[in-house]
């Protein structure tokens, strides 16, 4: 009699063998694969492709912005020469709060391309979000917000971008 059918027959219960946990763990990734590869109809996805908002003037910039890799020995970003030519230039940019503080306005934040936490989107990184820093506090919101500001390339600071004097703009 093994340790677990001794544990088991004190207790009064038998104890599960280790084919019968272990076989259900190894079918799993398969049943899961299954599901994936027939789909669903309530999938979540967006006609944009990986972004949540459509693609217009002010999202745009989201494209080039995400094509940044890492390169090199010491793992650096490397801009393509289209996200180069935007360091220091004014852009129009539209996305969604993250808020760094608690609070009810924040005039530091950081911008995402996504909503954290959407399904469909693609999964948040450092080129898909810039660091916002804002003369007049802005209140937190789930909505996308759109602003204009100077655009810095800051690859020593964690995140690739900083939206310096940054604006809240109306449509």
């Amino acid at each position: 009699m093994n340790t677990a059918t001794r544990f088991g027959a004190a207790l009064g219960t038998a104890m599960p063998g280790r084919r019968q946990i272990l076989l259900p763990l190894a079918l799993a990734p398969v049943a899961g694969w299954a599901v994936w590869a027939a789909g669903s109809a309530d999938a979540p996805s967006h006609p944009a492709g990986p972004f949540h908002l459509p693609l217009d003037e002010t999202t745009a910039i989201w494209r080039d912005l995400g094509t940044v890799r890492f390169g090199g020995l010491a793992g650096n970003p490397q801009f393509p020469t289209k996200v180069s030519a935007l360091d220091g230039r004014p852009v129009t940019v539209r996305g969604f709060m993250v808020p760094l503080t608690d609070g009810a306005s924040h005039n530091r934040f950081i911008l995402s391309a996504n909503p954290l936490g959407c399904p469909a989107c693609e999964n948040p990184g450092p080129a898909t979000m810039m660091h916002v820093h804002t003369a007049i506090a802005l209140p937190a919101t789930r909505e996308p917000l759109t602003l204009t500001g100077t655009l810095r390339l800051r690859p020593q600071e964690g995140l690739f971008y900083r939206l310096v004097r940054a604006e809240q703009r109306w449509a």
